[in-house]
């Protein structure tokens, strides 16, 4: 008898599986394709340099004093295999692209539990290739380890909470606690863990073993607060800054940093004070009906934060809290409507009422001369500026990949909508969805350094599988649960990841090269997506070329170069600079991270360029225009610059450079 041939299902999936298997080993082939071959950027020389003082002290102690504690597990797991025989680029960079694969099976986890195997292969075909993943896989930061360490914790987050498994808790625990040594984001992990409890009795009437439970997670969150807060760089008992520094004035480049929220300029109007009572007197109505509609006790604080959120104006945190109470089904949305509630959504609108005629008929909250649709804008802007999703997380997407942001976010939106309107549907993806609203808000609220992508970066693959399942849900209400379905899911997801900023073959298959290595020929959005890359080695081989090291004095003023030429004399950087409060090391007389005498005033350069001596500058470019308004007119030359065009190398007493050229 023949065997029976196999189904459309069947051979649908093992197209799939063969397809997966090729994204794969494309995607293992980017990321270790010669991984080390390439000197640090900027950013992994910090971590490189600390990785050196472990190997010299046994603590990342700066030989200034202080300690670096970011991605303390990343700088050990470097030294460990740099005793190894590994170099300074390799080891970092090794340990972020095996993370990065031992991501992807967590990936299949999540996604095969929402949307079944297709799924899963799916997002690991997509996430293999995709170009942002390997680009930070290659990146020996912290931030590829913790983005696996984060998947895995959602396995065991959601195997602890939903499925009941004791042995989960564990894992889930362990790796929240690991996190925190890898990034300081570990302690939004921390938090994470004082959920399961609520998840688990939406009503907010805990056990005791709950109770108990909390206070262990609520004791975790401890060294995750000190290590995400505690600025350990100034430790010591010298002084880090220069006696009578005085902080410089910020530059504020933008009307978003200009502008005040209008409830910080109500008091300066007093006929408008007293119209504010009509809005305080709606919430607090509002409040009195909430007290007597004997609502669960989560539901009651959640809608007390969101009413009183609408009076500060703050509206996007409002409708984010209802967002969460709906999608860990804590509150109904439909219970807003009737009547014992139906006062909240109605103060709520009183509020925006309010705050839309202030903020549109005063100006003190901006600057003066905008017109009504820069003014209707900003004013948009001001009330959801806590957290602050529009510049930490909506920007940096529009501004670098804003077709993948525009879609993830379309998709995104979807799915919490329907979750919303189906209380019903999958307790795993409502509790995935709620994660990512509520760590979205968490990294919006962190206040990092720089308004970039890679601070959400973690959050990426569970943008994906959630989108995906969206997309999968979509074609089944389509064409029903055919192998029709299956394939449409397929194709549209692929189809509209390679149309995606995400998806670059050939800069794939040229990872190692030097034009991809550099960024050349890149728009800045995406260098900033992904990491710019300097050629530190080529400024440090120039100058054992041409530096005469018993005469010639040389000043770094860009950070990293003497990671490869440790002959530098001095480390310039303008007291002005912004980064020089934390770079400044014994009161000034210090380069923190190179340990070389600091020169921050513009007298102290001068008098070593009048020395005499053939003094040699290698400058960021970005500065040439503050170099030669400064450095003497006609006694100086360009004599080097990088391929990636950010490094320069400039000889002052150019009389006396034997070196042919200039540029």
């Amino acid at each position: 008898m023949k065997p029976a041939p196999p189904s459309t299902r069947d051979w649908s999936f093992r197209v799939l599986a063969a397809l997966t298997f090729l994204c794969l080993a494309l995607g293992i082939l980017a990321r270790f394709r010669g991984l080390g071959t390439w000197p640090l950027s900027v950013d992994e020389y910090y971590l490189a340099q600390s990785v050196q003082n472990i190997l010299r002290s046994g603590l990342p102690h700066y030989a200034c004093g202080g300690l670096y504690v970011r991605g303390l597990a990343l700088q050990y797991g470097a030294a460990l295999l740099q005793v190894t025989g590994l170099t300074p680029e390799l080891a970092p960079r090794l340990i972020a692209a095996l993370a990065s694969l031992i991501e992807l099976p967590g990936v299949y986890l999540l996604a095969r539990r929402l949307g079944g195997r297709n799924i899963g292969l799916i997002a690991v075909a997509l996430l293999a290739v995709s170009v942002w993943e390997v680009e930070v896989a290659r990146f020996g930061r912290m931030y590829a380890p913790f983005q696996a360490i984060f998947v895995w914790y959602l396995v065991y987050f959601l195997a602890y909470t939903l499925d009941r498994k004791r042995s989960a808790l564990w894992g889930m625990l362990g790796l929240s606690l690991l996190s925190v040594l890898v990034w300081e984001g570990g302690f939004f992990l921390t938090l994470a863990n004082l959920l399961p409890p609520f998840i688990r009795a939406p009503s907010g009437r805990l056990s005791r073993t709950d109770w108990k439970y909390l206070a262990l997670a609520a004791l975790l969150c401890v060294p995750g607060y000190l290590l995400a807060t505690v600025d350990l760089r100034a430790g010591g008992a010298v002084p880090t800054l220069p006696p009578h520094y005085q902080e410089p004035v910020a530059v504020h480049l933008s009307r978003l940093d200009l502008a005040t929220m209008p409830w910080m300029t109500l008091h300066l109007h007093p006929l408008w004070m007293w119209l504010a009572l009509l809005p305080a007197g709606a919430i607090a109505y509002a409040l009195l009906t909430v007290l007597r509609a004997r609502l669960a006790p989560l539901a009651l604080l959640g809608l007390v934060l969101a009413s009183l959120c609408a009076l500060l104006q703050q509206f996007g945190l409002a409708v984010a809290i209802g967002v969460v109470l709906g999608l860990l089904s804590m509150l109904d949305w439909r219970v807003l409507f009737s009547s014992p509630l139906r006062a909240v959504p109605a103060a709520i609108a009183v509020c925006a009422a309010f705050w839309i005629a202030f903020g549109l008929a005063t100006q003190d909250w901006h600057v003066a001369g905008l017109s009504p649709a820069a003014t209707g804008l900003l004013l948009g802007y001001e009330f959801a500026r806590f957290p602050d999703f529009v510049r930490e997380v909506l920007a940096p997407w529009a501004h670098t990949v804003p077709h993948l942001g525009l879609a993830l976010a379309l998709l995104l939106a979807a799915a919490c909508v329907r979750a919303l309107r189906h209380p019903a549907s999958s307790n795993a993806e409502r509790v995935l969805l709620a994660l990512l609203v509520i760590l979205l808000l968490a990294a919006s609220a962190s206040h990092p350094p720089r308004h970039e992508t890679r601070y959400v970066f973690f959050l990426y693959p569970l943008a994906v599988v959630l989108a995906l399942v969206t997309i999968q849900r979509w074609m089944a209400v389509l064409l029903g649960a055919t192998p029709a379905a299956a394939v449409a899911t397929v194709l549209v997801a692929g189809g509209g990841f390679a149309l995606s900023e995400d998806f670059r073959p050939w800069h794939l298959l040229h990872i190692d090269s030097t034009v991809v290595s550099f960024r050349l020929g890149m728009p800045p959005a995406i260098v900033e997506h992904y990491q710019s890359r300097s050629d530190m080695r080529g400024a440090a081989r120039w100058l054992d070329e041409h530096v005469d090291r018993a005469h010639d004095t040389v000043i770094n003023s860009f950070p990293g170069v003497d990671f490869y030429y440790p002959y530098s004399n001095f480390y310039y950087m303008n007291g002005a600079d912004p980064r020089f409060e934390s770079w400044s090391c014994q009161r000034g007389a210090r380069e923190r991270w190179s340990n070389l005498p600091l020169l921050y005033s513009d007298a102290a350069l001068l008098a070593q360029v009048r020395s005499g001596h053939r003094v040699w500058i290698v400058a960021e470019s970005s500065h040439l225009p503050e170099w030669r308004a400064l450095l003497p007119r006609g006694d100086w030359k360009i004599l080097w610059r990088s391929i990636s065009g950010d490094i320069t190398i400039l000889c002052v007493n150019a009389a006396a450079v034997n070196v042919a050229g200039g540029i």
